[in-house]
């Protein structure tokens, strides 16, 4: 018996050995020849076995096929097709530049972006949106200031919140619940002016992927979506800038070589200066706010195996008045700031033969925020902070055109210090000091996934993901398996299924009566456990190839549970013992989606329409009712349109149209008697919570872009724009008031912008 083991295991190692002999790896680099930026997408693809491959988000790709001569092609939206015949009798590391299209109507980018769009039939990814960024730049937004999340919120799924802002409700989920990585780290407060702007600096973005649902193996931490930002590297071949001059903010984005096709940098900055200029023109109304954002990176080829990378993102909202003319010596004052610091290192490695790869990454990400104010003589200061430091392991594996292996491990160190409050003078007798202890939270997670095509129209990905935290005398565990997978009903015709399992270890605590970017992050507790979804998905996709626009309908279901909320009127601004006033409960999610996009040609742009309900269940609010939650919209539709009407003119618009948000209404006053009965008490009666909806809301929104002419490297252009175009008005809050000619409470529905027109001047060189 041992003996005929023996020779078994000796013939498996001669067979594998014979098999692989007959294989060979063709692997390597895609970058922009312009500008040295890794390429992630590309489509490469084998003419000869009608198989293929696209590169990572680093820009490596690996395909083994058989041992012979191959006739290669490489592809990707808005470049020229590369086509390369290939000995592949062994081994080959191919580095390949790609050159940009010199005209976007040319046939070469057009074929691209058809291979691109059939991609996205072929895959087996759900809700996933990758629009290109030149489309998220056109589109018009609030003040001319192009905003990626802004734009996001015009897709399918994606709900936006109290008009205008940045917050982002997937699927029936908070905002809390979305998780947001800049390469790599991840970034805790998203917006700035309250939410209004976004912390993203378009200059400096490579690449915008934004998750649904059926989540990959590799993210976890949240419940309801992904989006994930990889800046730009910087051009290894010449000295570059563009920037951009608007009404209240500018831009500059700086990038160049190092050592030429070795290393290269790149730098970008933004700031508001609508203080500067009511300042300047002396306003009586002075308003003491700005906000300011700073990306960097750098990177470093070592060999045509390995490449290092480092960048940060420093950003910070600052709302300063020195002098509040309280007392003679203007000795008083109002300070506050919040913002995100985040640092994350990289090496990327190709390992020998070509089919395996990975990504150290090793990062470190902080939210503060500080709030101080002083009068004769009497101050008060609170501040509350978290501080990240994480290491994330990635492996790839392709070990042949068929299947695609990922596997790797991320874990991380959470510190907190939540409500640190010094106080001097009067302010002791109201609220004691106190230095808030410090709160650790370590989080874990090990991951494996497989995607693998079992046949020409069926492909799977699997995969499985365990998780972790560990916060004092509470240890949380938990699997979340992951499971997608695409049919092929005829050419350019899919059937897609998906379902994910999410954990989420950390809550965002704040004030039931004003929702603030101080709200406070905790982890979880041994009271308050980590929060979970289930999602399953299924959606129908096809590419219409006379008009090059891809369409898709998909619909889901989604259940979370261990959600918290607050209780009714609980305020929890300044309190530490915060678990007291929080009830657990659990939500459903489902819906319908669809989305119709063309990403090239003359005219491009989407139709995107969401049908939807949201709701929650807790058993100490509503009576242990199910009401809707704060967010369910059940219509949301929008269309972007961008024309490209001449080579130097063009324009784009925007219509969006929702239904109104829920809130809980007050009906009514119940006159009560003291007990002495020399005065009386006012009862509020309120309807069932969210019961009321306000009005539906819908806007249009313009931009005109002027071209002049380029003249050696300077290109510059002109927008013209208006958000809100016929002026209606968005109901984003309502208020209660007396109707002097009734003299009946009404409820007034209230918008944050009327029309809102924009000037503002982009150029590059």
């Amino acid at each position: 018996m041992q003996r005929t083991t023996y020779y078994f295991f000796l013939s498996f190692l001669f067979a594998s050995n014979f098999v692989l002999a007959q294989n060979a790896t063709l692997n390597g680099y895609v970058y922009d020849q312009k500008t040295g930026e890794s390429l992630l997408g590309v489509s490469i693809y084998d003419e000869t076995t009608q198989s293929g491959t696209v590169t990572n988000e680093y820009g490596f790709y690996s395909l083994t096929l058989s041992a012979n001569k191959h006739n290669i092609s490489f592809s990707y939206l808005g470049y020229e097709k590369i086509k390369k015949t290939i000995d592949l009798s062994k081994n080959v590391t191919l580095t390949i530049r790609m050159n940009e299209t010199a005209n976007e109507l040319a046939t070469v980018t057009i074929s691209a972006a058809a291979e691109k769009e059939k991609e996205r039939v072929s895959n087996t990814e759900m809700g996933k949106i990758d629009m290109p960024l030149s489309l998220m730049r056109k589109a018009p937004v609030l003040l001319g200031e192009s905003d990626i999340i802004k734009v996001l919120q015009l897709m399918p799924g994606i709900k936006r919140g109290v008009e205008g802002q940045a917050g982002m409700y997937v699927r029936g989920g908070g905002n809390d619940e979305n998780l947001i990585l800049v390469d790599e780290a991840p970034v805790y407060n998203a917006g700035h002016l309250l939410g209004f702007f976004s912390v993203f600096n378009s200059n400096s973005i490579k690449d915008v992927n934004m998750y649904k649902a059926a989540f990959p193996a590799n993210y976890g931490g949240r419940l309801s979506s992904i989006m994930d930002v990889k800046m730009k590297e910087g051009s290894d071949q010449r000295i570059g800038a563009e920037g951009s001059l608007g009404i209240i903010s500018s831009n500059l984005t700086v990038e160049g070589p190092i050592l030429k096709n070795k290393a290269s940098f790149i730098i970008s900055g933004r700031r508001t200066y609508l203080d500067k200029v009511l300042q300047a023109f002396k306003s009586p109304v002075p308003l003491p706010y700005y906000f300011y954002d700073l990306n960097a990176k750098i990177n470093y080829k070592i060999s045509d195996k390995d490449r290092i990378y480092l960048s940060s993102y420093f950003g910070r909202d600052v709302l300063y008045s020195p002098k509040l003319g309280l007392d003679s010596t203007n000795s008083s004052g109002f300070t506050s700031f919040l913002g995100n610091f985040t640092v994350s290192s990289r090496w990327n490695h190709a390992y020998q033969g070509g089919k395996l790869f990975h990504n150290l990454t090793v990062y470190t990400s902080e939210f503060r925020y500080k709030a101080e104010g002083s009068f004769i003589g009497n101050s008060i200061r609170i501040s509350s902070n978290i501080n990240d430091v994480g290491v994330k392991l990635d492996y790839d594996y392709r070990p042949n055109s068929l299947t695609t292996i990922k596997f790797g491990t991320n874990i991380v160190n959470h510190q907190f210090r939540p409500n640190i409050i010094a106080t001097k003078g009067i302010f002791s007798d109201i609220i004691a000091p106190k230095e808030a202890k410090l709160i650790q939270n370590q989080e874990f997670a090990f991951y494996g996934s497989a995607e693998h095509d079992l046949s020409e129209a069926l492909k799977i990905t699997g995969g499985l993901r365990l998780s972790g935290s560990m916060v004092q005398d509470a240890k949380y565990a938990g699997i979340e398996p992951r499971f997608a997978a695409r049919y092929t009903l005829a050419k350019g015709t899919s059937l897609k299924a998906g379902y994910a399992r999410m954990n989420q270890y950390l809550h965002l605590v704040g004030s039931s009566a004003v929702s603030m970017p101080t709200d406070l992050w905790y982890p979880t507790t041994k009271n308050v456990k980590p929060g979970h979804s289930d999602q399953v998905s299924l959606g129908f996709f096809h590419y219409i190839e006379k008009i090059r626009t891809n369409i898709s309908i998909e619909t889901y279901y989604k259940w979370l549970g261990n959600l918290i909320e607050y209780r009714e009127g609980a305020v929890l601004l300044l309190n530490d013992n915060y678990e007291k006033e929080l009830v657990t409960g659990k939500g459903r999610a489902y819906g319908v989606e669809f989305l119709a996009q063309r990403s090239a040609g003359k005219w491009t742009g989407w139709i995107g329409y969401t049908w939807s309900i949201a709701n929650r269940t807790f058993a100490d609010l509503n009576q242990g009712n199910t009401y809707f939650s704060k967010y369910d919209r059940r219509h949301d539709f929008s269309i972007v349109s961008m024309l490209d009407i001449t080579p130097r003119f063009s324009t784009s618009l925007c219509w969006v149209y929702s239904s109104g948000q829920p809130f809980t209404a007050n009906l009514s006053n119940f006159v009560m008697p003291g007990a002495t009965f020399t005065k009386y008490d006012v009862l509020p009666i309120y309807t069932a919570k969210n019961a009321i909806r306000l009005s539906e809301s819908h806007r249009l929104d313009i931009d005109f872009c002027f071209k002049g002419k380029k003249r050696g490297r300077f290109q510059g252009e002109w927008h013209l724009g208006a958000y809100n175009t016929y002026a209606r008005v968005q109901p984003s809050r309502i208020v209660l008031e007396i109707n002097p000619n009734t003299g009946k409470k009404e409820y007034l529905q209230k918008g944050l912008f009327g029309f809102v027109g924009s000037v503002s001047y982009n150029f590059k060189f």
